[in-house]
């Protein structure tokens, strides 16, 4: 399964520091910004065939919460074919784990919507799914994180 994983810079962004920790090959670090981030996530898909994409974004979570989103909402509402029942299961005896339906009304909700629009509408197997994980003093051990993130090996 070829898989790419995708956060936001940011020197003390939780997200870009959970994927400077995998050992992968298919990383994509996102610029803070609108336009850039969604054209950088774009240009990857059409670039790429993925099997999946797993996009991490920062969140004033709890400690050791992760959020799962299902739902990116804008001119329509698109929602993740991605089983995340099965994520949540795999995460849930390390973390809290809450399926949310929204993924907020900035950065991360702009990319995840493009990203499912994209998808969508050039009817594409890729399978999308993204991931709030909070700030950095709400994280107990980010190593161990980044590799419970990490799920396709």
């Amino acid at each position: 399964m070829k898989t790419l994983y995708t956060a936001f810079n940011g020197k003390n962004n939780s997200s870009k520091l959970v994927l400077d920790y995998m050992d992968c090959e298919n990383k994509l670090y996102l610029k803070n910004s609108f336009i850039t981030s969604t054209k950088q996530l774009v240009d990857e898909i059409k670039n790429n065939q993925y099997d999946l994409i797993i996009s991490f974004g920062q969140a004033p979570n709890n400690k050791d919460t992760i959020k799962i989103e299902t739902t990116a909402t804008g001119k329509n509402n698109y929602k993740t074919s991605y089983d995340y029942i099965k994520l949540k299961e795999l995460l849930r005896d390390k973390y809290k784990v809450i399926i949310s339906k929204n993924a907020g009304k900035y950065l991360c909700n702009n990319l995840y919507y493009h990203g499912l629009q994209y998808i969508d509408e050039n009817k594409l197997k890729t399978k999308m799914i993204f991931i709030h994980i909070p700030k950095i003093d709400n994280i107990t051990n980010i190593k161990n994180l980044s590799r419970d993130l990490y799920f396709y090996k």
